[in-house]
This record gives C-alpha cells, sequence and structure tokens, in this order.
C-alpha cells in the first residue's frame, strides 16, 4: 500500500511505478487525520489512473466534496494485464489481499465504504466473504457501506462458459459459478444490507447498487438482486459511463454521495452510557452516580475519541428533571438504535432499567462494556457474558471507585472497544 498526500486529487505523476501496489491512499497530509475512507476497485480491464482510467473524474469530486474522506485506489491484474501470468491470480485469491489490507494496514479506518464497478464489486463482495469466513470481525465491522456499480451479482451471461477453462476473469463471471455461490450465501445468511437494521445474527453492511439501462453486459436481475428497489438506482447510461459523471449535477454522482453519507452517518451517537437513574436513594447518591458518569463521558471523548456519547442524564441534574416514563423509554431506545458502542454503568447492585437496556443492546449486537463494582453483583447469566458469543463482543471491566473507572478507560484510548485489546 502507498500514500499520495495530495491539496487536491489527481493521478500520481509517476502512477506507472506504483502498478505492483495493490491500494493507492490518496489523503491531505502527511498523517491524515481522517478515520474515513473510500476504497475505489475497477473491473475486467479496468484501470485506476491514466487516459482510459474507469472512474474519470469521479473520485476527484469526491475527494473535493467530502474533506473529511480519504480516497483509496485499487488496481488488480484483469483481461490483458493477465498476460503477465506468473503474477495472475483468481479473484478469490485477490479477495484475500484486500481483506487483509483492511484488517491490517488501513486498521486506523473506523468507517471504509467500498465501490466496485463490474466485477470489481464481485471483488468488493468476495472480500466481505473473506472476512466472514476467516472470523475477522472487527475488520468486519468497519466496513460502513457497499455500492455496486453494474455489478453482476449473478455472473454475466455474455460471457461463454467454456472460457472459464482457461481464464480467471471467466471463472469468476460464470452465471451462477462456484465463487457467485459462496458469496451470495454468505451474504443472504450473513450480511443486512438496510442501515436500519441492527442486529445479533447479522453484521449490517448498507449496499446500493446502481444499474445502466443501456448495459449489454450486465441485466438488471445480476445487477440488483437481493436489493429493494429502493436501493437500486436505475439511469440511463452504458455499462462504463456510468462510472464516469461529466459534473456534479450528474444525477449517479449525486446519488452516490448522497448514500456515501447515510453510510458514514449511520450512527448517531459513538457510545451509548447506560447508567441507573431513579433505582437511587435521593438526590445526593444520583448527582454522585452522575458526576461519575460525567467524568467517564469526558475521558470517552478526549482520551478514546468518542466525539458524541448519549447518557440520558447528561441533562439532568437532579431526580426532579426526570422525563415521563414512557418518553424517557422512547428516547433511549431510539438512542440505543443509533449508537454504535454499549457501556453499562452499574458500580453496585440496585434494581434498575439499565439491564433492560443492556439486554437490548446484545439483541440489536452492539459491542458492550459492562463497567462494575463486582462482577457478582450482575445477574447470574449477565456475568458470563463475555463468554456467550465466538467474538468477544461483551467485556466486563471491574473497579471499585471512580478513580480506577477513569484509569482503565485512559488506558484503553481508542481501542476501548477493540476485541483485540481486551
Amino acid at each position: 500500500m502507498k500514500r499520495e498526500s495530495q491539496a487536491a486529487y489527481a493521478d500520481p505523476a509517476d502512477y506507472a511505478r506504483l502498478s505492483e501496489e495493490a491500494l493507492v491512499v490518496h489523503q491531505r497530509s502527511p498523517v491524515s487525520a481522517n478515520d474515513s475512507l473510500l476504497v475505489f476497485v475497477h473491473g475486467l480491464g479496468g484501470s485506476r489512473y491514466g487516459p482510459g482510467a474507469t472512474w474519470g473524474r469521479f473520485p476527484a469530486f469526491l475527494y473535493d466534496d467530502l474533506p473529511e474522506v480519504d480516497v483509496g485506489m485499487y488496481q488488480y491484474r484483469t483481461a490483458a494485464g493477465r498476460w503477465a501470468w506468473t503474477r495472475s491470480i483468481a479473484l478469490e485469491d485477490e479477495a484475500r489481499v484486500l481483506a487483509d489490507l483492511i484488517r491490517d494496514q488501513l486498521k486506523a479506518y473506523k468507517r471504509i465504504v467500498l465501490i466496485g464497478h463490474s466485477m470489481g464489486g464481485l471483488l468488493c463482495k468476495a472480500t466481505i466473504h473473506r472476512l466472514l469466513e476467516t472470523g475477522e470481525h472487527d475488520a468486519l465491522k468497519r466496513i460502513a457501506g457497499l455500492l455496486l456499480m453494474a455489478t453482476p451479482q449473478l455472473g454475466a451471461l455474455r460471457v461463454p462458459a467454456w472460457l472459464g477453462a482457461f481464464s480467471f476473469d471467466a471463472r469468476a463471471l460464470r452465471p451462477h459459478g462456484e465463487l457467485v455461490r459462496k458469496i451470495n450465501l454468505s451474504f443472504e445468511n450473513h450480511i443486512a444490507l438496510d442501515e436500519r437494521v441492527s442486529t445479533l445474527r447479522r453484521t449490517t453492511i448498507p449496499t446500493w447498487a446502481v444499474e445502466a439501462v443501456y448495459d449489454r453486459w450486465v441485466d438488471s436481475l445480476s445487477a440488483g438482486i437481493g436489493l429493494t428497489s429502493s436501493r437500486i438506482k436505475v439511469v440511463r447510461g452504458s455499462h462504463t459511463s456510468i462510472v464516469k459523471p461529466d459534473d456534479r449535477d450528474s444525477d449517479v454522482y449525486a446519488w452516490v454521495r448522497e448514500r456515501i453519507g447515510i453510510a458514514l452517518d449511520r450512527f448517531k451517537y459513538d457510545v451509548f452510557v447506560a447508567a441507573a437513574m431513579a433505582g437511587h436513594s435521593g438526590d445526593a447518591e444520583y448527582a454522585d452516580n452522575r458526576a461519575t458518569v460525567l467524568a467517564m463521558i469526558e475521558v470517552l471523548k478526549q482520551r478514546c475519541g468518542y466525539a458524541s456519547v448519549f447518557y440520558a442524564g447528561a441533562t439532568m441534574p437532579t431526580m426532579e428533571d426526570f422525563d415521563p416514563e414512557e418518553l424517557a423509554l422512547r428516547k433511549d431506545m431510539a438512542a440505543l438504535r443509533e449508537s454504535r458502542y454499549f457501556i453499562l454503568f452499574y458500580p453496585k447492585r440496585i434494581v434498575s432499567s439499565v439491564l433492560y437496556e443492556a439486554g437490548w443492546a446484545l439483541i440489536l449486537g452492539k459491542p458492550a462494556i459492562y463497567i462494575v463494582g463486582d462482577d457478582q453483583d450482575l445477574p447470574f447469566l449477565m456475568q458470563e457474558a463475555s463468554q456467550a458469543f465466538v467474538e468477544r463482543r461483551v467485556r466486563i471491566f471491574e473497579c471499585p471507585d471512580r478513580a480506577s473507572v477513569l484509569e482503565r478507560l485512559t488506558a484503553y484510548g481508542p481501542e476501548l472497544f477493540d476485541a483485540s485489546a481486551a
């Protein structure tokens, strides 16, 4: 992987020397502060740079319009590029390369949107399949969205079946072929395509598709399989023209940019903090508990990098300020659904609805941390919550006082919810 520091997007002056670099990341300073990345993946016979580049001005428009986002350009061998046969690999193996890049070199990016054209869309899906297959849940959760541009998700009917015996590309594009079948089964069983869905059973990766009405390579069914009509943009254009918008007023560009925004801003809050409210013996105990939570929030923002934290008591200094129960429930549940992570603050055994919220966080598949004075104060099943999942979805921190809570959060910093840091 290579990084290019640029004030405005442009092909690297010596892009030919980068031909063996799988990914080139364009960023605005040598040390990018951005935590969001777009990755463009070309299709059969495509290229990322030069006069015949697949994407035209698409990356440049987005680089200008989204200053908080870096742009990555992926390159791999297809078509004539495969004449260097000793360096030619199957699409499934290329997916292993991209999956490892996402897991390792791109670890600093919290949100990655994959944008694939034609066979490049299949490569993006194969990469997600690979991360599922190898159980790389942390990397998978950082994929914030997937945009499929004229992608033959069921294979391409115009590719002769016999060509698969001689060509990696034809093998990958064979209608209902082995790779296509495996990818689609993975998505059907393990991926939720709608950003409004949050569940323990599936990883949510908001997915959309663009279909060209003059496309002679990818039929309508193959382009949009598995997606509702509201997640498919149908435009006039050919297989290749739809990824080369003339200007920012292009239907495709405006629609894709809006979907990128939805993917990157899926969560309104980084962290939901559940702390007891009405169960306290009086204002003094509530105020002390609230002061600890507010101190925690300050650490979460300043030391851990979580800019947006929801805590129901943030604007309620006394117990008299509480909302009516029904209103509080509606507000809390809406905020929980819109939060990426969950923290239960439970310093002592108390009758409180925070345990109900912790249960819902499990149902919604939120990575969670329980901060307790003594884990024996938790209900019996919650004491072993960290052992209940294949991946480490729940961790328990025993902290006897405020100082130890803040020290523990500070020690983890930005890796607080990284299971590998446990």
